[in-house]
């Protein structure tokens, strides 16, 4: 049978192994996965819509704090003004920022929304 002191060194080595697989997973998770850019205009009390080329060069994303499943993928000739369009709707209510960016991540243009929803 196993002493009381056994015991709580077992249990001391089991809790810093299990620190150290924490550890280990949380830096995994942060390698494949860092803090995106896009964050930083989240602070910002209007929401800002990034359409960016896909790196597959196979459409472009949309990307926004605001949009509930972000990135949404457009394709096809009208991609471009297909996902302003849907920026536009899905922001009707409230003022909007839209800025489309090429392949090195320059600004080619940006759309301002104003919401029109009138209140009675």
């Amino acid at each position: 049978m196993k002493t009381l002191a056994q015991r709580r060194r077992n249990v001391v080595n089991l809790t810093k192994r299990a620190r150290r697989v924490l550890k280990a997973s949380i830096n995994l998770v942060q390698q494949r996965w860092p803090k995106s850019n896009r964050l930083k205009h989240s602070t910002t009390s209007v929401p800002v819509y990034e359409l960016r080329p896909r790196a597959d060069k196979r459409g472009f994303d949309l990307i926004s704090d605001a949009l509930p499943y972000s990135p949404l993928w457009y394709r096809g000739p009208n991609a471009i003004s297909d996902a302003i369009g849907y920026a536009k709707f899905y922001s009707r209510s409230h003022d909007a920022v839209i800025r489309v960016y090429d392949d090195a991540g320059n600004v080619i243009e940006q759309h301002g929304h104003a919401g029109d929803f009138k209140e009675w």
